[in-house]
């Protein structure tokens, strides 16, 4: 099977487990605005729901690593290692905070409310600190489409800027309290996400096309 085959199959298979994590949650799952009783009274019903959304949490970690060991291949240095350690960033991150939803469920009704609302405030922190990770994964696509000789395209180059600017943006949610700018609310989950899909989509496409040309940079 060819390498570029392998990439595809790898990166729709961990948007696939990343879907499936939501829609394993169902709705009403508490969020940063819930108070300690109403996510307590959540992790006591829906224990399952959180342990497999923790479940697929472990393959799409999984999933991102082997998806950036692919495209670091094509990439030069060091903008190889700077993506890199984007995508590894953002799955350790994924793996923190699933594994805290996970602990939260397994003995949820003894659980003092005030001390499960202050767990569950940790992990819905992960969405403006992630914003980290994949900043560092959009730089070395934005930086290789510069010049005259750039090796990405400039459609790719120009996605990435934006990718990069609304991520950073983004990192407001952790002033954030309710509502859209909340952290792990809105515009982390639904407006990040749908742009780094985008995003994402683009950087098969260009990889794809570069591993079967077989150019790779000079190690």
């Amino acid at each position: 099977m060819k390498p570029s085959r392998v990439l595809l199959i790898t990166i729709l298979v961990t948007a696939a487990f990343y879907t499936y994590s939501f829609i394993a949650l169902g709705s009403g799952f508490p969020t940063i605005e819930s108070t300690g009783q109403e996510v307590v009274d959540w992790f006591s019903n829906n224990g399952g729901k959180a342990k497999t959304y923790a479940w697929t949490a472990a393959f799409f970690s999984m999933g991102l690593a082997i998806f950036a060991g692919q495209v670091a291949a094509v990439l030069p240095k060091p903008h190889r290692y700077i993506f890199f350690s984007g995508v590894l960033g953002f799955a350790i991150t994924a793996q923190v905070q699933a594994w805290i939803w996970a602990g939260l469920a397994f003995h949820p009704q003894g659980l003092d409310p005030a001390t499960a609302r202050t767990i569950f405030d940790v992990a819905a922190f992960w969405g403006p600190l992630v914003n980290g990770s994949t900043m560092t994964m959009a730089l070395p696509f934005a930086a290789l489409g510069l010049g005259a000789s750039p090796l990405v395209p400039r459609w790719l180059m120009w996605l990435s800027v934006i990718f990069f600017a609304e991520q950073a943006i983004e990192t407001v949610t952790v002033f954030g309290e309710s509502g859209f700018i909340a952290p792990g609310g809105t515009m982390n989950v639904y407006l990040g996400g749908a742009l780094g899909f985008l995003w994402t989509g683009g950087v098969v496409r260009w990889a794809m096309q570069r591993m079967d040309s077989a150019t790779l940079p000079k190690h």
